[in-house]
């Protein structure tokens, strides 16, 4: 019984010596409530935004909790290319375009999104602004 023991921790140290060449994995920290969220990183183009990889993210991950299919604030739905695009949208004109007025409203009472939630930060209204400024393609 000892003699097995003694063989199988040898294998053991053996595998872990020879064959163990990954690093662990990094834990993940806990979210700090303070922050806003993540979001999408940042844009490979911002001047010519993806609706998919850096439009869309930013609208599910600040909008769409409170403008969804079953709340439907405002009758704003932000979910998809078309929802989004479906309420007084003009592609290529930010400046006529609800959503975009908005994000960027002067009264901080009125905006988007609402205080508690975190505000869009610089970068990403710059990404919206150039989307539909340049016709807001579903790209």
């Amino acid at each position: 019984m000892n003699r097995k023991r003694t063989t199988s921790f040898a294998c053991l140290a053996m595998a872990i010596a020879l064959g163990c060449t990954h690093s662990p994995s990094p834990r993940p920290s806990d979210p700090d409530p303070e922050q806003p969220p993540a979001g999408p990183g940042p844009a490979s183009d911002p001047e010519h935004p993806s609706f998919k990889t850096d439009i869309l993210p930013i609208f599910l991950t600040y909008c769409s909790g409170c403008h969804n299919q079953t709340t439907n604030n405002e009758g704003f739905i932000f979910v998809s290319y078309e929802t989004i695009t479906a309420k007084k949208f003009t592609p290529g004109d930010p400046g006529n375009t609800k959503l975009y007025e908005a994000i960027t409203d002067d009264d901080e009472e009125d905006r988007m999104p609402r205080t508690p939630n975190p505000r869009l930060s610089a970068e990403r209204i710059t990404l919206i602004r150039n989307w539909i400024r340049n016709g807001a393609p579903n790209n």
